[in-house]
């Protein structure tokens, strides 16, 4: 690989966007994620300050409770799921010269470049190392007797199962080279809540994005009418009570 023309960082980006709903997980119940959030093998990143606190995932974190529901199945314990968790996302430093957590950069090799990589547990009286490693290391350590009694999660395959039947292994470079103001206008286009979306350019560049957001939550309501957080809102009523809201939201992009 030429060190010269890799930059992880839109890819990294594109790995960590909260995009993913409860419902895009395979085989996962939510009373499990709940155990995992508890225990601190999978972390919390709902919005404290929300006033529903909806759970929102990055393709990352799909992966990594992808793994942890393998580990789950060998009766991995959280304890031992926790020191597996501060293994594999220490952060290393890549071909582009940044840091990123190992699971994500060995992620990156697995979409980018089709290389297969092994989670590889050894134990002797309780986990004594954890690696990540390509098939040739793998097979040398083997061979070299460097790895013995062990469990070996593969990388590539959790991706394969869990990513695939939502995002049918995306190519991450579609996304690479799109500018900050580029990537802000693609979540706002990924969010659920807007009915209608209207971009305006001008002199080439964008110049203002606006929404149309569709509220059904009658405290979120009441709160947006109290602290007037809202440029235009339509009201919807059903038999003298609110049932819903239509607010419009306008972002203007800054030119230098």
């Amino acid at each position: 690989m030429d060190s010269k023309q890799i930059d992880f960082k839109n890819h990294s980006k594109a790995l960590n966007e909260l995009i993913f709903e409860a419902k895009d997980l395979q085989g996962i119940s939510r009373r499990t994620v709940h155990s995992w959030k508890q225990s601190g093998v999978l972390d919390d990143k709902r919005d404290p300050n929300a006033l529903r606190r909806w759970n929102y995932f990055s393709a990352i974190d799909i992966i990594w409770m992808g793994i942890l529901n393998e580990m789950k199945q060998l009766r991995f314990t959280h304890t031992e799921m926790k020191a597996i968790k501060e293994v594999l996302f220490e952060t290393l430093t890549a071909e582009d010269n940044k840091e990123y957590p190992a699971m994500e950069y060995y992620t990156f090799l697995v979409l980018l470049y089709n290389q297969p990589i092994y989670i590889v547990i050894s134990y002797d009286k309780g986990i004594d190392a954890i690696w990540m490693l390509d098939e040739r290391d793998y097979f040398l350590k083997l061979k070299s007797g460097e790895i013995e009694n062990h469990t070996a999660l593969s990388l590539h395959k959790a991706i394969k199962i869990n990513l695939d039947p939502v995002y049918k292994l995306p190519n991450f470079s579609q996304t690479a080279g799109l500018t900050d103001d580029e990537t802000k206008i693609l979540k706002i286009i990924r969010n659920k809540t807007f009915k209608t979306i209207k971009v305006t350019k001008r002199n080439g560049d964008v110049d203002s994005i606006e929404g149309i957001e569709r509220i059904q939550d009658l405290d979120k309501i009441e709160k947006l009418i109290e602290s007037g957080e809202y440029q235009n809102m339509e009201i919807k009523q059903q038999n003298g009570k609110i049932v819903s809201a239509h607010r419009t939201i306008r972002t203007n992009f800054a030119r230098k």
